[in-house]
């Protein structure tokens, strides 16, 4: 698997080309930080991991998208499928195959951590998608806590707010405690204040701080 960068400088957006090769198929699919899906990413290669299977994920790009699937054939084998999402009549398997969890999780942190010594170039990018910032390494080390959960770092990353129900992020959403849930709030928050000020709307963004400046400290008197 290899990853490549493109980007436009004007609006410090990121894209990665996802381009998969398995024998003689392959497969390419561009990403885009409009959608944001690079945490999503690491939390659907951690399900992988742990054997919390099936696991998928979307990935949209302007109204076209694609839901990569990852299920178990057996203790060791694993199918990755890449199926087409929300396209119309298009129903084409993009790519199908088997491999061992190991391998399948390898290819993919080889790819990324190639990617960010060649290509990634952290100042044409948004400034909320740092993927330096991520533990890609630990992906391939055994899990040190017992049953890691998966989807509630992505209901923690997210929101808990299910733009694709497989996910199961709204169960998890509603699982969470109400200072879980308010600390969820803050982080997008805090996302949307950032992406706010790279495009230069600097009215909206202060609006927002000064909305929610002292949400961390009444939360705290509040515990």
């Amino acid at each position: 698997m290899t990853l490549t960068q493109s980007s436009n400088e004007d609006i410090l957006r990121g894209w990665i080309l996802l381009r998969i090769e398995a024998d003689h198929i392959c497969t390419q699919i561009w990403t885009s930080s409009t959608f944001n899906p690079y945490q999503e990413l690491y939390i659907w290669l951690g399900q992988i991991r742990d054997s919390q299977l099936p696991a998928k994920m979307i990935i949209d790009e302007e109204g076209h998208g694609v839901e990569m699937i990852v299920e178990c054939l057996s203790d060791l084998v694993v199918q990755l499928r890449i199926e087409p999402w929300m396209c119309g009549n298009d129903t084409t398997t993009r790519l199908k195959i088997t491999a061992s969890r190991y391998e399948l999780l390898k290819a993919f942190h080889d790819g990324v951590i190639k990617f960010l010594q060649d290509e990634y170039q952290p100042s044409q990018w948004s400034y909320i998608d740092d993927l330096s910032n991520t533990n890609w390494g630990a992906l391939l080390k055994p899990s040190n806590i017992d049953g890691q959960n998966w989807r509630t770092r992505l209901a923690m990353y997210w929101g808990g707010r299910g733009r694709v129900s497989e996910t199961g992020r709204e169960t998890v959403w509603n699982q969470l405690t109400p200072l879980q849930q308010w600390l969820v709030i803050l982080h997008d928050v805090m996302l949307w204040i950032t992406d706010l000020t790279a495009n230069g709307q600097i009215t909206e963004a202060y609006a927002l701080v000064s909305l929610y400046k002292n949400l961390p400290i009444d939360k705290l008197l509040r515990s």
